[in-house]
């Protein structure tokens, strides 16, 4: 099992960081990160972005050895890990570890009655791109909402309060690509 607070110590270290200079870079405070670092605290996935933004790096450097620095990387989604959000949505990272790139796709399942909104995720990117891959959601946008299938494509700026929802009685997975901030 990876120590998420040990790797975020480690990259903060390796990008020659104090702890008040990534805190000030990711929008977080000092304490707050003092705490993660420590193990006295569990960040939100909407805190590790933040981190992620931070060091530059896409949130999957938290859970994933590095590889070698190659042109191509490959990724396996079994071998990602499966962050559970509130038991009826699951988020996997499919960032490149070791690529420096503007964006971070993440795969998101949703079981029937799952939700994934805005304070979650994305909330500091500009820019996201939403497929649904398999099933049906509501996507929601300030006080609108859209019906979205199978192979729609949404764009979207996800700093704004939004809320994906499964209302469906089957799996929905959305392939989410947000910017870097």
């Amino acid at each position: 099992m990876f120590n998420v607070a040990e790797r975020i110590s480690a990259l903060r270290k390796a990008h020659d960081l104090s702890q008040r200079a990534l805190a000030e870079a990711a929008g977080i405070s000092a304490a707050a990160l003092s705490q993660i670092e420590s193990g006295q605290a569990s960040p939100s996935v909407a805190t590790l972005e933040k981190l992620a933004d931070g060091l530059n790096l896409g949130i999957s450097a938290f859970f994933l050895d590095p590889s070698p620095d190659d042109a191509v990387e490959i990724v396996q989604l079994t071998e990602r890990p499966a962050i559970n959000l509130h038991g009826q949505s699951t988020l996997f990272p499919l960032g490149a570890h070791h690529q420096q790139i503007g964006f971070e796709p993440i795969l998101v399942q949703l079981q029937p009655g799952g939700e994934f909104d805005h304070d979650l995720y994305g909330i500091r990117s500009k820019h996201a791109y939403a497929w649904v891959r398999r099933g049906n959601a509501i996507f929601s946008f300030h006080d609108k909402q859209y019906a979205v299938s199978e192979t729609h494509s949404v764009y979207y700026d996800p700093s704004q309060p939004h809320n994906w929802h499964n209302n469906s009685d089957s799996l929905c997975e959305l392939l989410i690509v947000r910017s870097h901030a």
